[in-house]
């Protein structure tokens, strides 16, 4: 049986580490925990959904459930930016608007890709936020009947739009963090044009699937 949403697959596109876990603390304020669980809970039904309906609709099916969402709940502009590092500076505006179309596809295509399978699985948010200065983390739990249960630990920031995930942790690997290695390793080899070959690959692997 797969599991499109194993740890074994996230790990393998973030990276491995050791667990580090996050002391919660208590609720920083009553609003802004709602609106923190809600932006969560919009991504946990969107997944959740797309592995329910996985094999009746397919990738591009799981891929138009998604995007709306995912472009909702991340701050991609932002994710963008910072996985390009300081390369971002240098980019011109149709290099930065080629880019961010290309990584936003990527983005959804991952998830698209790896969420891809239901075996009774279900979502659980912990209740406390972790405030560090303009930022608030908070765990979701993924419960699989047949394995081992995942953590999830987004890194949200509110923007004038409302709570959004600028990252997302996984056994203490940020995947913002990886990214931006593997992004900025690219560019200095292989510059721009590279970045966009080798996402674009990726995007095709995963669209290839099925």
């Amino acid at each position: 049986m797969k599991y499109g949403i194993s740890s074994r697959i996230f790990i393998k596109v973030i990276g491995s580490v050791l667990f580090a876990a996050l002391a919660l603390l208590p609720a920083v304020g009553g609003a802004e925990q709602k609106g923190v669980e809600e932006t969560i809970r919009k991504m946990n039904s969107a997944l959740l959904e797309s592995m329910k309906g996985a094999d009746k609709i397919g990738f591009r099916g799981r891929y138009r459930l998604l995007s709306p969402v995912i472009q909702d709940v991340f701050a991609l502009p932002f994710m963008g930016q910072v996985s390009m590092g300081s390369y971002w500076k240098g980019l011109s505006p149709e290099q930065r608007k080629q880019y961010m179309e290309t990584y936003t596809d990527w983005t959804i295509s991952s998830y698209a890709g790896n969420f891809n399978s239901y075996s009774g699985e279900k979502f659980e948010i912990h209740k406390g936020l972790e405030k560090r200065g303009d930022k608030v983390s908070i765990i979701s739990n993924l419960v699989r009947p047949h394995d081992e249960s995942v953590d999830f630990y987004y890194t949200l920031r509110h923007f004038q739009d409302g709570w959004r995930i600028v990252d997302i942790k996984i056994e203490g690997v940020s995947q913002l963090a990886v990214t931006r290695d593997q992004f900025v390793t690219v560019m200095k080899k292989k510059g721009f044009d590279g970045l966009i070959s080798s996402l674009k690959e990726k995007i095709a692997g995963l669209h290839a699937r099925e």
